[in-house]
């Protein structure tokens, strides 16, 4: 052999490593395929790790397994539903809960696939809405809503905000909503069917149950209500009588006769206005009204009829206080009346001054009182027969006219008339009754009225006290008939 030539070196062994690399990596690669194919196989028809229904944990159970543990838990479910003074307990069968586990299952199951498992295993899935999906809230509604009515019926429903009038403020302001105990069964079906999905075993209703009102005090327009509805109130009138103050038109009253429209918005209530106008109309009307007065030697008398007296013109009334709202109007302002008195005490009261002429029919007797309330003038009288046709009338007048000398004429009760000529004619009832001189009666006072010397409705008077009376009196003064 001959020997090695020099410089030449031996050729590496590579093919060889290549080899051996290759059966290795095909090895694994064939480890990895099977395994993969294993695992597809294993996770076909069954859940991958990390898979929920709610809280249960159903990793690795096969559709069979799950569908027998939803059924089952279907069947020993119920729901207790507690909270603001209401208590109802639902069963499956109760909630109108049916499931269709095979199709539920499968529609769990398509959720993953299979042969991704090998990244499907690290990702959580929770399965829940496929169950929720499932159960009809059609039912359960239903019998949700009829225990919410029957609780509803003996419970506080809310009260809305709104504007009211505040008497201590003496203005109308914002009243703050109050929530109250009824329940808001929209609400409550809500959480119950969002407890039922999950199979939750408790509903614990809050106050946020409750029904709420609809309107908030912290609405804008509720503050702009009540400064309208103020603006309505500002005026403040004293509605006087003779002096008196007979009525008010103050924030009080006023507040009562606002209202407002679905809108809050305020505006005076014409009825309300109206009524209120009648009322003060008819308490402080006094004409031909009962009258008891104290007179000045101490009797009592009681009165009524006659044309003397207040008459409240109700329409002008309404007219003024709408006018004094309108411009905000304070302080004293005359009653519109049609008739007017000289004094006002109320209803039922002496509604005149102290000057006036006392007949009293009783008595037989005249007085006449002068401002200061003294006896200036008295005399005995004979008034008219009480026969019902020459009945001297009682009530409170006004002295009509003087008239100095003066012709009476009329009709006795035969039929025939008559015709007097007197000096001092002081008539009150119309022209036709008066007071006035009679020369021919030959004396006065006592009971002669009765017997045959009675007038035909006037009161007779002595003529030298005639006279006086006549220099006294004036027109419009008051006279007051009475027994």
């Amino acid at each position: 052999m001959s020997p090695s030539t020099p410089g030449l070196q031996k050729a590496p062994r590579r093919p060889r490593r290549l080899k051996v690399v290759g059966i290795v990596l095909g090895a694994a690669f064939t480890l990895i395929a099977v395994a993969y194919v294993a695992g597809t196989l294993v996770f076909t028809g069954r859940f991958l790790p990390n898979t929920t229904v709610g809280e249960r944990d159903i990793s690795l159970m096969t559709a069979s397994d799950v569908e027998r543990v939803l059924v089952d838990e279907l069947d020993d479910y119920e729901v207790a539903v507690s909270g603001q003074g209401f208590s109802l307990r639902l069963t499956a069968e109760d909630a109108g809960m049916t499931l269709d586990a095979p199709r539920v299952v499968e529609r769990m199951l398509s959720d993953a696939n299979p042969w991704l498992w090998p990244l499907e295993i690290v990702r959580e899935r929770d399965e829940q809405d496929k169950l929720a999906a499932s159960f009809s809230e059609g039912h359960l509604g239903q019998t949700v809503r009829a225990a919410v009515e029957d609780f509803n019926a003996s419970a506080k429903p809310p009260v809305d905000a709104t504007v009211a009038f505040d008497e201590g403020e003496e203005a109308f302001a914002v009243q703050k909503e109050q929530a109250g105990t009824a329940l808001d069964a929209e609400a409550v079906i809500e959480t119950v069917n969002e407890a039922v999905a999950t199979m939750e075993p408790k509903v614990k209703l809050t106050s946020a149950h409750l029904q709420q009102p609809r309107l908030r005090s912290t609405d804008d327009y509720l503050a702009e209500a009540a400064s309208a509805a103020n603006r309505l109130i500002k005026a403040d009138v004293q509605l006087t009588m003779g002096g008196t103050v007979a009525a008010e038109a103050d924030p009080a009253l006023l507040s009562g006769l606002v209202s407002f429209d679905e809108n809050l918005m305020p505006s005076l209530d014409e009825e309300a206005l109206a009524a209120w106008a009648g009322e003060v109309a008819s308490s402080c009307t006094t004409v031909g009204s009962e009258r008891t007065y104290t007179r000045a030697d101490g009797k009592t008398v009681t009165v009524a009829g006659g044309a003397y007296g207040w008459t409240v013109d109700r329409d002008a009334l309404i007219d003024l206080v709408k006018s004094s709202v309108a411009e905000g109007v304070v302080g004293e302002v005359e009653m519109p009346c049609t008739t007017t008195g000289t004094a006002f005490n109320g209803a039922g009261a002496q509604d005149w001054g102290a000057r006036y002429c006392d007949i009293d029919l009783s008595e037989q007797y005249v007085r006449f009182y002068d401002e200061t309330g003294a006896l200036v003038w008295e005399a005995p009288c004979v008034t008219g027969t009480p026969n019902g046709s020459h009945d001297t009338p009682t009530g409170v007048y006004w002295l009509n006219r003087k008239q100095s000398p003066s012709k009476l004429k009329g009709t006795n009760l035969d039929g025939s008339k008559y015709e007097s000529t007197v000096q001092y004619w002081m008539p009150f009832v119309g022209n036709v009754i008066g007071l006035h001189d009679a020369d021919w009666q030959s004396a006065f006072g006592g009971s002669r009225y009765r017997n045959g010397a009675g007038s035909h409705g006037c009161v007779n008077l002595p003529v030298g006290s005639a006279g006086t009376l006549y220099g006294i009196i004036q027109e419009g003064d008051v006279v007051v008939c009475h027994w």
